[in-house]
């Protein structure tokens, strides 16, 4: 369901105006998380009803909407939602952390994403600071296969830390989605909401560092993005 949302955003969807939609719930317990609260289903702050007529009111103003989390394809009427926004006229990009493929492929088939952004946490053998369920990493990988040939803009992402994954593990991780379309690398930032502090530390992570790994991987991937 839905938690809350951001009205504007510049950020979460590449080239256009969004709104952010976050909902709450979420199958993994990544230790860098900032949105901690959000793993646990919370009571909504605000409703769909009132982001929908929110969407109505800005047509002119919000190109699209970026839906995140939580990880919303856990969310059951995920589905309605996306087409109740894609009948008002407005574009959906989806952030997702890859562990519910069938909702993905559906969404999919029936056309109703136009950005897919997913999170790859770590090469398969590291999967397991991240997720609940062990099972979900064939699923990820699943995931991976499905939307470099989904036929839409999309972008694989991974949060670079030091402490969690080394370069070798980047390595891994360029070869597990090799050859996609757009892969970003984000650097890691502390803040008191970090999930598990002791684990992801407190050091950010240095531009040289990120410039060294793009350069490692350039030529498994197409395009290669730091944020």
């Amino acid at each position: 369901m839905i938690y809350d949302y951001m009205m504007v955003s510049l950020a979460d969807y590449p080239g256009k105006v969004a709104s952010t939609v976050f909902t709450s719930g979420c199958n993994f317990t990544c230790p860098y998380c900032h949105n901690s609260q959000l793993i646990d289903l919370q009571k909504p702050i605000k409703s769909e009803e009132e982001f929908i007529d929110y969407l109505k009111k800005r047509k002119n103003l919000i190109d699209g909407v970026c839906i995140t989390g939580g990880e919303p394809t856990l969310w059951k009427d995920l589905k309605n939602f996306i087409k109740t926004i894609r009948d008002l006229g407005f574009s959906v990009k989806l952030d997702t952390n890859g562990s519910r493929p069938n909702v993905i492929e559906d969404l999919l088939n029936d056309n109703l994403l136009d950005y897919i952004a997913m999170d790859v946490k770590a090469p398969k053998n590291k999967y397991g600071l991240f997720v609940k369920n062990n099972e979900d990493i064939g699923r990820i990988v699943k995931s991976i296969d499905l939307i470099k040939n989904c036929g839409i803009d999309y972008e694989f992402r991974t949060t670079v830390n030091k402490k969690l994954l080394s370069t070798d593990d980047f390595l891994s991780i360029a070869n597990m989605i090799s050859v996609c379309k757009r892969y970003v690398l984000q650097r890691y930032k502390y803040s008191e909401g970090v999930l598990n502090k002791d684990l992801c530390g407190e050091e950010q992570c240095d531009i040289e560092y990120l410039l060294m790994i793009k350069e490692m991987i350039n030529d498994k991937i197409e395009e290669i993005l730091i944020r």
